[in-house]
């Protein structure tokens, strides 16, 4: 026969000193106003315990969490075996350290009333120093993320007595603030910097890509090309270079501003037409490098009215020191005062 009853007939302590007194083996089990629970005994020790909607299992914790009922249907299951054990435990210990949570759950019930009751971190510290191990340490961190005394023990695997008795000690530390039941604060987000305003298309400013020219050659800026007078031979005057000046200055180079370097000698080109542009370049280009002499026989040439004069001018002009086409300057002469 199964023994059976309630707790108003028989209450908890009384059927456990019952099995253990006759060193009974299987399964108490008790349905009442907070749910279920489990307590397994073998030959009159408790081995294991379980209570319905919590992680625990340490016997102790179980018998505590059982007396706490105030009405309820039990059941003796003779045949019930547990899944896992522990040590065992004989029952007058477990009672008496299950009244001594029930003493301690009192004080812990004034702070902490609910596991549905919120936890917040508070902002500022109630001193300039807070000790605290380490694994309480730990349960900040979540508390810090926002939870319920309940989300912290079910994150941890701890039941009603060991969340709410780590929340009691959080509390008493100053560090963290209870709120309403069902009310989980989080931290608010730090604001993010507003976007720049992007302005609107009129307020573009948009720079001309465009280079401004650049002159180099300080002959070919607008100022020089300003004063720039095209060669003429029957104005060409030659002077006397200046004592201690340089053999190599002339009109002509201070009229061209930059003189190209003597170039390699090249054949004399065919004979044209003195109007020729060809021609008119590679005459300017002789000019340049005349020496004083040469220059001076080609002012003489140039103001002579007839070829035999121009021709008795450029005579005076030594080939082997300055090469020129004399055909080609004779005949752009020629064209120049005819």
């Amino acid at each position: 026969m199964a023994l059976q009853g309630t707790l108003e007939t028989f209450a908890l302590p009384d059927v456990l000193r019952l099995l253990a007194s006759t060193k009974k083996t299987g399964a108490y089990r008790l349905d009442g106003n907070r749910g279920s629970g489990t307590l397994w005994v073998k030959e009159g020790q408790v081995v294991a315990g379980e209570v319905a909607g919590s992680p625990t299992r340490d016997p102790r914790e179980v018998a505590f969490e059982l007396l706490r009922y105030t009405d309820g249907d039990f059941v003796f299951d003779a045949d019930a075996e547990a899944g896992e054990t522990s040590d065992p435990v004989d029952v007058e210990t477990i009672l008496t350290d299950a009244e001594q949570l029930l003493s301690e759950w009192k004080e812990i019930e004034a702070v902490v009333p609910s596991l549905d009751h919120g936890v917040t971190l508070n902002p500022e510290l109630p001193g300039d120093e807070v000790t605290i191990r380490a694994d309480i340490w730990l349960y900040v961190v979540v508390i810090g993320g926002g939870t319920t005394v309940g989300g912290l023990g079910a994150k941890f695997g701890l039941g009603e007595l060991g969340a709410s008795r780590a929340v009691k000690q959080l509390v008493e530390l100053g560090l963290v603030t209870l709120s309403e039941p069902g009310t989980v604060t989080a931290p608010e987000p730090e604001a993010e910097a507003a976007p720049e305003p992007v302005p609107a298309q009129d307020d573009f400013v948009i720079a001309d890509a465009t280079p401004e020219p650049v002159v180099t050659d300080d002959f070919f800026t607008p100022e020089a090309s300003d004063e720039f007078e095209p060669f003429d031979p029957n104005g060409l005057v030659i002077e006397e270079p200046a004592l201690g000046g340089s053999s190599s200055e002339s009109v002509v180079d201070s009229f061209l501003a930059e003189p190209e370097p003597e170039p390699e000698p090249e054949p004399e080109p065919e004979p044209t037409s003195a109007s020729d542009p060809t021609d008119a370049a590679e005459i300017a280009r002789q000019l340049a490098n005349l020496s004083p002499k040469a220059a001076k026989a080609v002012a003489a040439a140039a103001k002579a009215t007839t070829q035999e004069e121009r021709e008795a001018a450029l005579a005076e002009v030594d080939d082997s020191e300055d090469p020129i086409n004399r055909e080609l300057l004779l005949k752009f002469l020629g064209s120049v005062n005819s």
